[in-house]
């Protein structure tokens, strides 16, 4: 954790009261809630340190704040110290460098690099196999059994990342090495995988570390069978024939984390996307999208009210920097909200309520609405998920909401979960047997 935020730094901003080592450590554990809690009402920004005159990790807000989070990508740079390091000289070493984390030079040669897996062609391919991938679940069964629509998201979404992006039947074993690859970052949330950074087997850290190293070896053997192949439509091939003009392609590590970076930001992520917009729709009486744009409008107000990623990767920052008349210094750790830019009442009035119309016609700025991020760094895999979600939920005949307390969880440190199944049936509808209940409603406003 002592490399995450450097505690010393000041800042002359207004923010909330406390330590900042215990506020650091709570936001980090539950975002949204701290936020909510310590920062909507009372600091609007653009920049709001978590501890009054602290400044190891700021907030920016606004879209002044936004913009120059996004867009002043020489000052806010990637993570590159602390948790994300791993031990040089491995073959596995790159697994946590990707176009997502990349800065100046690195990221626009990977990003160009990358391109070709969502190209037209690439996209049609994705689009069949997301339907056929819709047919095999259980929202297409009419057999009245109830299950866990958000587990069975995931499934639809681990399923689609293997045919899409690897190539790999969606078979047991293929699936458990796509929950190995999304599941890399998870014990950062555990602080004894970092007090004592030494590979033994016996040390958190050593164990992390060799899992790490199994899930490469797995990878790097399927990239060279992938290489060794004819070319086909999923990513992964595409990415191990994929060439610029002068020649350059990514090697092996840099494929392999590539891999890691779309696995971690498009398979859960997507799966709660579908599960937060799916929850909106039936808890909404009377709501029943039957058109493409009833379904878009439908799918940008639950992004905008249940965010799944309440907060953007972290950023440190490269050099003193000036924000609306405020000096951060160098090296604070920088993060922007979705969260708090989409509950603005000034750009989305009555925020707490779920209103699909807002989105008719409506002109929002690009830095008020952030599922995927803005500008250079916007996520390459937006138009993937975004049409993995539209396929699936417009081919859905609309099941019966049978759980309806819900709460709204944060997982692997960053994608919001329900905190516990959220049960649903198919076969002839029936309204839901009351108002959604939990912590969502502090979202999602009766």
């Amino acid at each position: 954790m002592a490399k995450m935020f450097d505690t010393s730094l000041r800042i002359d901003a207004a923010g909330p009261g406390g330590i900042p080592v215990v506020n650091n450590i709570r936001f980090l554990r539950h975002s949204a809630w701290f936020a909510l809690d310590r920062v909507e009402s009372g600091f609007p920004g653009p920049v709001v340190p978590l501890t009054r005159g602290n400044a190891s990790i700021v907030l920016l807000r606004g879209e002044e704040g936004a913009r120059r989070y996004f867009t002043d990508n020489d000052v806010f740079e990637r993570l590159s110290d602390g948790v994300f390091s791993l031990p040089q000289g491995r073959p596995w070493s790159k697994m946590f460098e990707a176009v997502i984390t990349f800065n100046g030079d690195r990221h626009r040669r990977a990003r160009r690099l990358l391109m070709p897996i969502v190209h037209k062609s690439a996209m049609d391919h994705y689009a069949t196999v997301f339907a056929q991938t819709f047919k095999r679940s259980r929202f297409a069964a009419s057999d009245g059994e109830p299950f866990d629509m958000a587990a069975e998201f995931l499934g639809i979404t681990r399923a689609n990342m293997l045919v899409c992006l690897l190539g790999l039947d969606p078979d047991e074993r293929n699936a458990e090495l796509a929950e190995a690859v999304a599941n890399l970052l998870g014990p950062i949330t555990n602080p004894l995988v970092f007090m004592f950074q030494h590979e033994r087997g016996w040390t958190p850290y050593g164990r992390w570390t060799r899992g790490i190293a199994a899930v490469y070896d797995r990878l790097a053997l399927l990239i060279e069978r992938k290489r060794a192949d004819e070319p086909r439509h999923d990513a992964l091939s595409i990415l191990c024939h994929t060439t610029d003009e002068n020649g350059d392609r990514l090697s092996v590590p840099e494929i392999a984390g590539e891999l890691h970076a779309l696995f971690s930001a498009g398979f859960e992520t997507t799966a709660m996307s579908m599960t937060w917009a799916l929850l909106t729709i039936l808890g909404t009486p009377g709501l029943a999208p039957d058109s493409d744009e009833e379904l878009d409008a439908v799918v940008r107000e639950s992004q905008r009210l249940i965010p799944t990623v309440p907060f953007s990767l972290p950023r440190r920052v490269a050099r003193e920097v000036e924000v609306g008349g405020t000096s951060i210094p160098k090296g604070a750790l920088a993060f922007a909200s979705p969260l708090l830019e989409q509950r603005d009442p000034r750009l989305f009035p009555d925020p707490g309520t779920f209103r699909p119309e807002r989105w008719t016609g409506a002109q929002v700025s690009p830095y008020a609405f952030l599922p995927f991020g803005v500008g250079a760094r916007r996520c390459l895999g937006a138009s993937f998920a975004d049409l993995q979600i539209r396929t699936t939920l417009g081919l859905m005949e609309w099941p019966s909401l049978l759980t309806t307390e819900v709460d709204y969880v944060i997982r692997h440190g960053a994608t919001a979960f329900p905190g516990k199944p959220i049960l649903v049936r198919t076969g002839p509808h029936t309204p839901a047997p009351g108002p959604v209940t939990g912590s969502v409603r502090r979202l999602w406003a009766a």
